[in-house]
């Protein structure tokens, strides 16, 4: 019985109730009052035992209460709640409410639900999960990711009245503490490493990769990059596609867009996606990363890695701290900070950021000056540098002009 089929239940003339299931009544009253109660057989006598008012009560938790009620009693048992009932419920409260939701679920279900769906919350110990769970110690990382999702699932148990208390509160101390490990990453004056392996690749991946470095977007917002993100000269990634569900804006040099206009001009097929170079919409969020473990940095550098390489070249360059975590789009500063603090550094990053690009185009263009690819990059790159001295040039002519015009009305006042 659903909460809004209660809800819906008038009153009538006399008192009536409503089956739930296993000897679970609601009874509702000519005055509209509505309560659980738990009918059994005694002595020949119809009994009936109230648990509990609705709505204070739910229909979940008036059928654990009748369960541990029919214990107490010592009458034959009905079937209380199980574990599964409380990650439905662990589901109706997080889905659409946390970014790692289908993570968590997928690691719930493979590690915990095996095991435990089936079995009533009460049964639950700590040593009856240990001995599947001590599997996992070997990967410390799932296992603290498997601990918390059980404790939460057991804690909202206990929180929603299924359970008195959770027993696996305590199991992490079992196992020794996780200590992260960070990725991998070269710093920034070692990218020449990264762009040396470029030189048998086609043009594209040139021009991927030189974006994965400039940008330092995470794999999947990098891979899922569309043309109608870039408005003028910035590139603006939505809210739904960021790991902090918060827009993010990236100023693009002119020599980005130029590269840009070159990845268009030879992609394969039309396509929403810039990196649409494979047989999938676009590139998988995987590919960078699987080509670097496939050569000489293998286990020396990952994509994500990248990320890092930016935030120490800024903080070497004496970036201000709130101006490179808005680079990588982390969250920073406190709540209330955050609160009144509400631009995102976008006037402040457009000259980190192309002097980020000189950096990198710099050892680019060393590593990679033989090759034919790297040769179309550096002619689109040129192009750009020649319309920008010619733009000079004619600002200059355009100031001299009026120099001399100006100097020519002083002569003619004189």
């Amino acid at each position: 019985m659903k909460e809004k089929s209660i809800e819906k239940l008038q009153p009538k003339s006399k008192r009536y109730t409503v089956k739930l299931g296993d000897s679970v009544y609601l009874r509702v009253t000519p005055s509209g009052h509505k309560s659980w109660v738990l009918r059994y057989h005694s002595s020949g006598l119809v009994r009936d035992i109230t648990l509990g008012t609705w709505p204070e009560m739910t229909a979940a938790q008036a059928k654990q209460a009748a369960h541990l009620k029919r214990q107490e009693l010592k009458i034959k048992p009905s079937a209380g709640l199980t574990f599964n009932d409380a990650y439905q419920l662990w589901t109706q409260k997080k889905k659409g409410k946390i970014v790692s939701y289908p993570n968590e679920a997928r690691r719930v279900e493979l590690y915990l639900l095996p095991k435990l769906k089936h079995v009533e919350l009460e049964k639950i110990t700590a040593p009856m999960v240990l001995n599947f769970i001590i599997e996992l110690q070997d990967k410390p990382a799932t296992l603290k990711r498997v601990l918390m999702r059980l404790n939460e699932i057991l804690d909202l148990a206990v929180c929603a009245g299924y359970m008195n208390s959770n027993p696996c509160r305590k199991l992490s101390k079992v196992f020794s503490g996780h200590t992260p490990v960070n990725r991998a990453y070269l710093p920034a004056d070692r990218l020449g490493e990264l762009f040396k392996l470029l030189v048998t690749e086609e043009l594209w991946f040139h021009l991927f990769v030189l974006w994965a470095v400039y940008t330092a977007l995470r794999p999947i917002e990098c891979v899922s990059a569309r043309w109608s993100w870039i408005e003028g000269n910035v590139l603006v990634v939505p809210a739904n596609i960021m790991k902090k569900r918060r827009t993010h804006r990236i100023p693009l040099c002119r020599e980005i867009l130029a590269l840009l206009d070159v990845a268009k001009r030879i992609r394969p097929h039309r396509s929403v996606y810039i990196w649409c170079f494979t047989s999938t919409p676009h590139v998988h969020k995987q590919h960078l990363a699987r080509w670097l473990n496939n050569s000489e940095l293998s286990g020396k550098l990952c994509h994500h890695g990248l990320r890092a390489t930016l935030r120490t070249w800024m903080k070497d360059q004496d970036v201000p701290r709130e101006v490179a975590e808005d680079a990588l789009a982390h969250v920073s500063g406190t709540t209330t900070e955050r609160a009144y603090l509400r631009g995102d550094f976008l006037l402040q990053r457009t000259p980190i950021m192309h002097r980020w690009w000189q950096y990198i185009y710099k050892q680019y263009c060393a590593a990679c000056a033989e090759d034919e690819n790297a040769h179309v990059v550096r002619e689109a790159v040129s192009k750009v540098y020649v319309q920008l001295i010619d733009r000079a040039r004619e600002r200059g002519e355009m100031r001299r002009k009026l120099l001399c015009q100006a100097h020519k009305k002083q002569g003619g006042n004189k």
